[in-house]
């Protein structure tokens, strides 16, 4: 995985040129998109705003210290706002109503929540380890141990992140990427043997 930490402008639009670049020769043009905010409880004099927005293109993970950006990015802002691609994120309603106090609108945001959860777990709400440990790898189960209250907290804090923060930004951003990413293909694969249901199958070796 190849994980750029920054907040500058500059380094956030490099990032996704290249993005846009790995995308517009892909079938599937998926972005996982996840964001952290600069306090756990929000208020109505005082509500929550965006401290960290991670996103993640393949194995490609930016990780944007927002609140301390040197300048706005129009450039991200397009790349949100348009529907050239689906972004993928968990649990998707606080994060898009954050993003919009920053000005940053993503328009094309599928909630994987919503779209899909583990029929062998019977916790009423289930989070992204849930899914992400059923989907991707059983390892997933244990993507947020030891990091609590306490490190959530510290999304806000002046730069650099430590690199606690770091890993958990990067994992939590690939994990939403991976997740959606394997949900297109199932469903897509499932539409594929419905269509073609009425041809005689056979083994092919």
């Amino acid at each position: 995985m190849k994980v750029l930490y920054t907040n500058a402008a500059s380094s956030v639009e490099e990032w996704i040129t290249n993005a846009e670049s790995s995308l517009d020769s892909s079938a599937r043009k998926i972005v996982g998109v996840d964001v952290e905010y600069d306090k756990l409880n929000g208020s109505y004099f005082s509500p929550k705003k965006a401290a960290v927005i991670h996103l993640c293109v393949g194995t490609d993970v930016l990780v944007y210290h927002i609140c301390h950006a040197d300048e706005r990015s129009e450039k991200l802002y397009e790349f949100l706002f348009g529907y050239r691609y689906t972004f993928a994120g968990f649990c998707v309603a606080e994060d898009r109503t954050v993003l919009s106090r920053s000005k940053y609108y993503i328009h094309n945001l599928k909630d994987i929540q919503a779209i899909w959860r583990d029929p062998d777990n019977k916790k009423r709400l289930q989070g992204l380890k849930d899914v992400a440990g059923a989907i991707i790898d059983p390892i997933y189960f244990e993507m947020k141990d030891g990091f609590g209250r306490k490190e959530h907290r510290m999304w806000a804090d002046p730069p650099p992140l430590p690199p606690k923060h770091l890993e958990y930004a990067a994992r939590d951003a690939y994990a939403t990427y991976e997740v959606f990413r394997r949900l297109d293909v199932f469903e897509r694969g499932f539409f594929s043997l419905f269509k073609h249901s009425k041809k005689k199958r056979g083994r092919d070796w």
